[in-house]
């Protein structure tokens, strides 16, 4: 089974996206994680048979405001 996960970000300009990932939850299978973006320009990315963190995630995704072109980090995440 896949598990999503959505997690908001917020640019300066008051633009909003999302990193989307999904995850396999089922037991007795590889762990993987898929992430990508919504609403945000940048890459996308994946990890087998381990958990990625966030400085990765962002490194590797370089997520942009469409609106502005700023550059978004994990400071830009909504809580």
């Amino acid at each position: 089974m896949t598990t999503v996960t959505r997690t908001n970000l917020k640019c300066a300009c008051g633009h909003q996206g999302q990193i989307v990932m999904r995850e396999n939850d089922a037991p007795f299978s590889r762990q993987y994680e898929d992430y990508s973006l919504d609403g945000l320009k940048g890459n996308s990315f994946s990890v087998l048979d381990r958990f990625a963190k966030w400085d990765e995630v962002f490194r590797e995704m370089k997520p942009v405001c469409p609106e502005c072109g700023s550059k978004l980090t994990e400071d830009n995440i909504e809580t």
